[in-house]
């Protein structure tokens, strides 16, 4: 059974939907997928979905509010959401739903409606990549998320909010190199 994930806006749940036709899924480790493009390789899926909707297969609650995409890698979601006590990123078993982890990664808050982080974590090679809405960068294990490094755009780097929207990129990763823009009159490209 392939398994659709949905991330939905602000403190709601996340939402997993399993489609009616078998297939092997595979791996999304970043921002619009493998490539970045958008595209699965996917075969067999369904052209239409039936008019109910396809059968709910699990729900998870408690992964914060915000505007993060997901990551799949490994049999684990990886996904960001402010809770009340900060910015967290977040582990979940792809199937069952169940949490994993969560790791602190910056504060919480964003821009006036609009709370919440707004990147996709990154996955590579065991390590999780995350940027928060206030420019923290971190690297964290992803087994259990404890925390490699973490820098600040801002702070570390001389980076300057570039929109109202604070931080809005993921981060990319190229070799052994993390690539984001911290913007700003230092440097608008940054490798790590």
């Amino acid at each position: 059974m392939e398994l659709r994930l949905v991330s939905m806006h602000s403190l709601s749940p996340l939402l997993v939907l399993a489609l009616a036709t078998s297939v092997h899924s595979g791996d999304w480790s970043q921002w619009r997928g493998p490539n970045r493009d958008a595209r699965s390789q996917e075969i067999g899926l369904l052209e239409r979905w039936p008019d109910e909707g396809p059968p709910l297969a699990w729900k998870a609650t408690g992964v914060g509010g915000g505007f993060s995409s997901l990551a799949v890698v490994e049999g684990r979601i990886f996904t960001l959401g402010d809770l009340g006590d900060g910015s967290y990123a977040f582990a979940l078993d792809e199937s069952d739903g169940t949490l994993i982890w969560k790791t602190r990664i910056g504060d919480a808050g964003g821009h006036r409606n609009y709370p919440g982080p707004r990147s996709t974590p990154t996955v590579d090679a065991g390590q999780v990549f995350a940027l928060s809405q206030h420019a923290d960068l971190v690297c964290l294990d992803a087994r259990n998320g404890e925390r490699t490094w973490s820098v600040n755009l801002v702070t570390d780097f001389g980076g300057k909010m570039m929109s109202g929207w604070r931080y809005s990129e993921s981060p990319l990763v190229d070799g052994n190199r993390l690539i984001c823009t911290p913007g700003g009159k230092d440097g608008t490209l940054l490798a790590v």
